[in-house]
């Protein structure tokens, strides 16, 4: 896949098939519209995703936005596995908002994207004045010489998915439902940074990862089962999200216990996979009982994940 940033750069002897969309997850409901995009392209149509970047209520809310289920980084791989052959990510701007549904069918997608075919969901709107809907681009659709071919409402539903649904789902600790809902596990990567070195001295040495994307939804606090990935390949691991309340002066912390290893981490991204979630954070009286529970988190976490596929 082709990732251009210019709406200049898209080739000027392609005739496209777009859809339009912020895709954040690439979810059930995004992977339906991308697989009929895919296949509604032949020699003569290359098939292009539309995105924006940053997230268009990052622009626009007065309030702070939602946090998003995947990085542009992310949302990019994600799209190229479905095999779209080119997405243009375009700076979202209070300029680009105040287009209106024609001139960006004009000067957006006609001109610049050579569009032959548009694919829309049966809700999806855009332009300022939010008139960019099915109806819209049926009438304009003859005068522009493209086509439009909508995703019925039934088809979308039927997935039942939603990515407000998805960030609802892990700030319940439901992780299964995300999983189900987005097709596979969700993650993050985060930098292992030098924490208090504490879990060393438990037994249980710990990565603690620095998510480097602020607007990345980290999953509310407490213990889980997780696939941790990095240089040391794919490991069976389980993960503490919170303020360690048994250890005086802790702050909140990202802590990942790759079982069976024993490597110097610091500095290498590590990418875990939230599998189950296993329990909430806990005081204990002391360092003994939470070494205990420790174990017990161990012996939980490896029934979990010898049971589940690895990512």
């Amino acid at each position: 896949m082709k990732v251009l940033y210019n709406l200049n750069d898209f080739p000027a002897d392609i005739h496209s098939v777009v859809s339009i969309g912020t895709f954040d997850g690439v979810h059930k409901g995004h992977q339906l519209i991308l697989h009929e995009l895919k296949k509604q392209t032949d020699a003569n149509h290359s098939s292009v995703v539309f995105t924006f970047w940053p997230h268009p209520k990052k622009i626009l809310s007065n309030g702070p936005s939602p946090k998003l289920l995947s990085t542009l980084e992310e949302r990019l791989d994600l799209i190229a596995k479905e095999g779209i052959d080119y997405t243009v990510v375009v700076p979202f701007t209070k300029e680009l908002s105040e287009l209106s549904a024609r001139a960006f069918v004009q000067e957006v997608l006609v001109n610049k994207l050579h569009l032959h075919k548009i694919i829309i969901g049966y809700d999806h709107r855009f332009g300022n004045d939010r008139t960019g809907d099915l109806a819209f681009l049926k009438s304009v659709s003859t005068e522009f010489n493209f086509e439009v071919q909508e995703i019925p409402a039934q088809y979308i539903e039927q997935t039942a998915v939603s990515s407000t649904k998805i960030r609802t789902a892990l700030a319940e600790h439901e992780c299964k439902e995300a999983t189900q809902h987005l097709g596979y596990y969700y993650s993050m990567a985060g930098v292992v940074v030098k924490g208090k070195q504490l879990g060393r001295t438990l037994g249980y040495p710990t990565a603690n990862l620095k998510i480097t994307d602020s607007d990345k939804l980290i999953p509310s606090d407490g213990i889980y089962a997780v696939w941790a990935e990095g240089s040391f390949g794919i490991r069976p691991a389980m993960m503490s999200i919170g303020n360690n309340p048994t250890i005086e002066g802790a702050t909140h912390s990202i802590e990942v216990h790759i079982f069976n290893l024993n490597e110097d981490l610091y500095t290498q991204e590590v990418r875990v996979y939230f599998v189950e979630y296993m329990r909430a954070e806990l005081k204990f009286s002391g360092l003994d009982a939470l070494i205990d529970q420790l174990k017990k988190d161990e012996v939980q976490s490896k029934y979990i994940l010898a049971n589940q596929p690895q990512p």
